[in-house]
């Protein structure tokens, strides 16, 4: 027995069904038994991998198509060049086509010249999923850091998209971000407020949580 698994593009307006880029996977069971049922892990792992690449890629491609346009004038910009972007995911990196775009005449000025615009990168600054983060933070909250990673690297396919470094570094991000919204907040409170323990909070968890993981 074998499954066919297939990437058909849908389009919202027409609702007619465009062929994607063929097939994703096959799985394949030889016999009738039923000692193998189901997906193995490295099967869905790999399944996952490839949905997500494929799902990603035609996203943004359908969002650059958006963006050849000046937003201000509506004229045509200019291309210059395209480059790769490297995204992660909850489901492992993912590399897509960046294109570079000279800005639109409209915009020139003395003071700005013309200059090249990267529509991709201005957009996705960070170049990581919310869930990924999430992943990483909840699960370094509880394990060591290099438990966490094993463990996420063992069920999703991320064997090239974390490591024990970046996790460390997504963590201390993480809690930097906090503190500046903490200090956001402090300012909005009456003076009279004491503020000094909910100042320190996130640097002091993560001071711990760097202590626990050493």
């Amino acid at each position: 027995m074998r499954l066919i698994i297939e990437a058909r593009l849908a389009d919202e307006d027409s609702d007619s069904v465009n062929d994607g880029d063929g097939v994703l996977a096959v799985v394949e069971r030889r016999d009738r038994s039923l000692a193998e049922l189901g997906l193995t892990l490295v099967e869905g792992r790999l399944l996952l991998a490839k949905v997500q690449a494929e799902l990603v890629s035609k996203q943004v491609e359908w969002w650059l198509s958006g963006q050849t346009h000046c937003q201000r004038c509506g004229a045509a910009m200019r291309h210059k060049d395209s480059r790769s972007t490297v995204l992660r995911t909850v489901y492992g990196k993912v590399t897509v086509k960046s294109p570079r775009v000279w800005s639109c005449v409209c915009e020139r000025t003395v003071q700005t010249p013309q200059r090249v615009v990267h529509p991709l990168s201005k957009t996705l600054t960070r170049r990581v999923t919310p869930e990924l983060e999430y992943l990483q933070a909840k699960w370094a909250a509880h394990l060591p850091y290099r438990q966490a990673t094993a463990m996420l690297k063992e069920v999703l396919p991320l064997d090239k998209g974390i490591s024990l470094s970046g996790l460390r570094d997504t963590i201390h991000t993480l809690a930097k971000r906090l503190d500046a919204d903490i200090e956001r907040d402090i300012a909005k409170l009456p003076q009279a407020v004491a503020d000094v323990q909910v100042r320190t909070r996130s640097w002091r968890w993560a001071r711990q949580s760097t202590r626990r993981r050493r």
